[in-house]
């Protein structure tokens, strides 16, 4: 009996085995499979956006734009009829709008994308393309995004900006009537750089001018290579009533982060007039969002790592000093590739830490990265952030949103909890008064609008 029992053991167990390995071998190849098809929907996206770039191109010989043809007067939303409450930092509810008639985007992954920001005492929100369309909606009426006529053309006329996903525009910073638009220039042939234009905001036309370019530009044939979309920045904010924030990556090519001749790797102050320009940190390689404490004096940012290694950054009492945050000596990413130079690796060695080697420390990173975008205070104290995920896969926790609570002194990170969207987060604004927050999602071109919901 006893041996009759074992045999059936063994038979089952055996039959488990099976089980298992028949399992993860079909799980295998139906990876294997999703990946081809996902890889496959790539490809078949980078065509489309090929031809839809050719065609915009030959019009613009015509003295016409693509999405004129489109939508000539308005960029149309349309509701998604379901709403949906969001619980993980408080209780949201959260609306939808989206659209089909933005054309060009900041990633392979995305529709289209845009920026956004407030204005009018926040009873309007203002939209800019990624290849420099604007248009403005009421708050109440987020459906229909009238179009704005700009100079925008005459001022930017090299071709990639307009049809190719590694370029276009990088943020929109309004301030009372000034409008700020930041995007990656062409300062040369093959050598590109940073800048901004500015405009009195007209509902009826913008007259841009010239405001800020970086010293110097990114020669394309460097040692390090040259990569505008892992690396340009170009987040603006106001710092205080004569200066602006403003966020500058490095283009890959890694040493210009720690020469303090250069703009490229750093968050600048630069003057409402346009003129002067500091340092007020160094060693980021693309910091892509940003925030400033006027109440508590500090600088909140977030930037792209490698692979592994986004990071938050915070910058305490920015006017004392200038802050080394390590890039590209220090990081806790890894680099993509295994086979660069050892000239390569001395000039960015990612050395796993920061303080040994003079630099700040992160206040968090992610590892793997998240795909890291914009931030955004959830509390009039100050402690409590939304960071956006950009990214591709769900399991890294890109693709959403993610609360931090910060202690008291905002020395660390006591919290972080994840809320999947299932969308690359590409912007975020919040009022005021904290009860509204408005995200533009760019997997699918869709507005989302947060409203914090009254607990009785």
């Amino acid at each position: 009996m006893k041996s009759l029992k074992k045999y059936i053991y063994q038979i089952l167990i055996i039959f488990l085995m099976v089980l298992l390995v028949s399992g993860y071998i079909l799980n295998k190849k139906s990876s294997a499979s999703k990946k081809n098809e996902i890889s496959n929907i790539l490809k078949q996206l980078n065509t489309r956006n090929t031809q839809i770039a050719k065609i915009q191109k030959n019009l613009f010989k015509d003295g016409k734009n693509i999405n004129d043809i489109i939508n000539k007067n308005e960029i149309q939303f349309k509701k998604i009829p379901r709403d949906e409450i969001l619980n993980e930092f408080g209780t949201y509810s959260l609306s939808k709008y989206k659209t089909n008639d933005i054309l060009f985007n900041g990633n392979r992954g995305a529709i289209g994308t845009g920026f956004i920001d407030f204005y009018n005492n926040e009873k309007n929100l203002f939209l800019a393309t990624y290849d420099g369309i604007f248009a403005y909606a009421k708050l109440d009426n987020l459906e229909r995004f009238k179009k704005i006529k700009s100079n925008i053309n005459t001022i930017i006329n090299y071709e990639k900006f307009y049809f190719h996903d590694q370029y276009g525009i990088k943020d929109i910073f309004i301030d009372n009537d000034n409008l700020y638009v930041s995007y990656i220039g062409k300062r040369k042939e093959n050598c590109y750089d940073l800048k901004i234009i500015t405009t009195k905001l007209n509902e009826e036309y913008l007259n841009f001018q010239n405001f800020y370019q970086t010293l110097n530009c990114v020669n394309v044939n460097n040692s390090h290579g040259f990569y505008p979309a892992q690396g340009a920045g170009g987040r603006i904010i106001k710092f205080d009533e004569m200066n602006l924030l403003f966020t500058t990556g490095d283009f890959r090519n890694r040493p210009l982060a720690q020469n303090p001749q250069s703009d490229f790797g750093k968050i600048l102050s630069i003057s409402t007039a346009g003129k002067n320009t500091r340092v007020v940190s160094l060693g980021h390689r693309n910091p892509q969002g940003l925030y400033y404490s006027k109440k508590n004096n500090f600088i909140i940012s977030t930037e792209h790592g490698p692979k592994g290694g986004d990071e938050i950054n915070i910058n305490h009492n920015p006017t004392s000093n200038i802050k080394n945050f390590g890039w590209p000596i220090s990081s806790y990413g890894e680099h993509y590739y295994k086979n660069y130079s050892e000239k390569i690796l001395s000039e960015a060695p990612l050395k796993k830490s920061h303080k040994k080697y003079g630099f700040e420390e992160p206040l968090k990173y992610f590892d793997p990265s998240i795909g890291i975008s914009q931030i955004i205070p959830l509390n009039d104290d100050e402690t409590e952030f939304l960071v956006g995920a950009m990214g591709n896969e769900i399991k890294d926790q890109d693709l959403g949103i993610h609360y931090i609570k910060l202690d008291e002194k905002r020395k660390k990170v006591i919290k972080n909890k994840y809320t999947l969207l299932n969308e690359r987060v590409r912007d975020m604004i919040i009022s005021l008064d904290k009860k509204i927050i408005i995200i533009f999602l760019e997997t699918s071109s869709t507005l989302a609008v947060l409203k914090k919901q009254t607990i009785n």
